[in-house]
């Protein structure tokens, strides 16, 4: 190439970013949580307020500066399409998300040991005979996953305001709303997804884009994948214990929290039960056992046992204290 025609190519593409823009790139921008897409650093204008979306890849155009606290990328529909993203709302190139540089906004918190959760877990027949025109209602049957298990409602951190972490104003209305399937799919892998449509039935719903939009845009790491896949670890601990065969043991028939609570003891060690809460509806003849709520302290993201987790936390009242195990199909 003429010696030339290269500098002059490289001076266009240095004089086509802005003047923030210290530091050319190439590459791919993969956002690990939804984060403002500013056109100026500086100012904080966001025309159009744009906004990337966790686990969606966008082309790199630059960084601010060697030692970035600022990500230019493409953000398709903007206008203009070429923004601002702070470091810790993604990583590059496969990489995770660096740390904010003194003066950003301050980056997502590290899980902590002392970190507290509700896991909310449903009695899939029982919530079907309060809302049987839900897809999930309508689909289930007999022989079916949630038509003998516990299926997973939703891991909270708490407090309970703790809720719509760095959401766009659009996903948060539509997830409180009830128009859950106006959110993007979530971005998980294949066997993520398959696991989560057998133990989260409310998925047919959109019930998961709900969940993630409002609690799990809060947990640690605030990632879907990261999120689910604890979320249905513990549900795999759960419906392998003592309580889940109890359930499943008794269709038809009355169960006390008292029994429940004895077999998470069984199973995950003395006074575990006492951190379950169980919850009943009434449909008019029969009182059912509809959800359960386990309060959960420590470090799920790191791997902590369901045992721990219900140990470290603070023992609750029973709720409920006896409720039929409903079967498939209304009663």
């Amino acid at each position: 190439m003429n010696p030339r025609k290269s500098v002059f190519a490289v001076l266009l593409m240095v004089l086509a970013l802005p003047a923030s823009a210290q530091v050319p790139e190439q590459g791919t921008f993969v956002a690990a949580k939804s984060c403002p897409a500013v056109v100026s650093i500086k100012k904080g204008s966001n025309p159009g307020n744009a906004s990337v979306r966790p686990g969606q890849s966008y082309a790199l155009v630059g960084k601010n500066k060697d030692e970035a606290s600022h990500y230019w990328i493409e953000v398709p529909g903007a206008e203009p399409s070429r923004r601002w993203v702070a470091v810790d709302c993604g990583g590059i190139n496969g990489e995770a998300p660096q740390e904010q540089q003194a003066g950003s906004p301050p980056a997502v918190p590290a899980p902590s040991t002392d970190a507290f959760y509700i896991l909310a877990i449903t009695w899939q027949p029982a919530f079907c005979e309060q809302h049987p025109g839900k897809a999930e209602c309508r689909s289930q049957t007999s022989d079916r996953y949630d038509a003998s298990h516990f299926t997973l409602h939703g891991l909270w951190p708490q407090p309970r305001d703790n809720v719509f972490c760095d959401v766009s104003a659009a996903d948060q209305a539509a997830s409180e709303g009830g128009n859950w399937k106006a959110i993007a799919p979530l971005p998980l892998t294949a066997a993520t997804h398959a696991e989560l449509e057998k133990v989260m039935p409310g998925a047919q719903s959109g019930l998961e884009r709900h969940e993630w939009i409002k609690h799990g845009s809060c947990y640690p790491g605030r990632t879907p994948e990261r999120y689910f896949a604890d979320a249905l670890r513990l549900m795999n601990e759960i419906n392998s214990s003592a309580a889940a065969r109890l359930m499943a043991a008794n269709p038809g028939k009355t169960v006390t929290s008292k029994a429940l609570r004895a077999a998470f003891d069984e199973s995950f060690g003395a006074g575990a039960g006492d951190r379950i809460r169980v919850a009943c509806k009434d449909d008019g003849k029969r009182r059912l056992i509809v959800e359960l709520t386990l309060g959960l302290r420590g470090d799920i993201p790191a791997g902590t046992s369901l045992s721990d987790l219900l140990m470290a936390s603070r023992p609750t009242d029973p709720g409920c204290p006896s409720g039929v195990v409903d079967r498939v199909g209304l009663q």
